[in-house]
């Protein structure tokens, strides 16, 4: 059990480590009202969310982007880990049985920036996902700390994956919210599967 516990781990770091190689969908540019972008099979377009005062400065203002991976393509990055250790079977089958516990519903991907260092802590934000109607509430998460990277040219930026412990339906509402703000819904994206 011990092992398996070891190996688990040892997947989790591998994987923490790819998913930190950030898909440049999220921070080309600022993602706009109804626009639409495609992630790993599936269509994320951001319904609402804040822009810059200045029209001339969206392409460099503070960014607000989710991504998200669907199970299946973690499953397959936990297979191709397998092979490249050499894993049994078993180890296999008790890793990707543990995967589907953790991350029954996906892997939602957040990158943001800010002007100041304070405001790019994900310690002030929350995520609240919402079913196919927009009604009811599906899972909520606080986003723990996770203090931000040093600024580059678009500011303080900071990325973090989150694990969906549920199973979501084909198409989804992601609404990521500030605490700090004086709005009740921040940002609000909608995910659904590519058909």
């Amino acid at each position: 059990m011990k092992k398996t516990v070891l190996v688990f781990s040892l997947l989790l770091m591998a994987a923490s480590i790819t998913a930190q190689e950030i898909n440049p969908l999220l921070y080309e540019s600022t993602w706009m009202e109804n626009e639409s972008r495609d992630f790993n099979g599936y269509r994320i377009t951001k319904i609402f969310g804040e822009l810059p005062d200045n029209a001339s400065t969206y392409n460099y203002s503070p960014l607000t982007a989710i991504g998200y991976k669907p199970l299946t393509m973690l499953e397959d990055n936990f297979k191709e880990v397998a092979e490249a250790a050499h894993w049994t079977e078993e180890q296999l089958t008790e890793n990707l049985n543990n995967l589907k516990t953790k991350d029954a519903g996906g892997q939602l991907q957040i990158y943001l920036t800010r002007y100041t260092e304070d405001r790019a802590n994900f310690q002030w934000f929350f995520i609240v996902i919402r079913g196919e109607k927009d009604k009811g509430k599906l899972w909520e998460y606080d986003i723990p700390y996770q203090a931000p990277q040093v600024p580059v040219q678009l500011g303080w930026w900071n990325y973090t994956t989150v694990d969906i412990p549920i199973e979501l339906p084909d198409k989804f509402y992601v609404y990521l919210n500030d605490k700090k703000s004086q709005f009740l819904s921040d940002f609000k994206f909608l995910v659904e599967k590519i058909k």
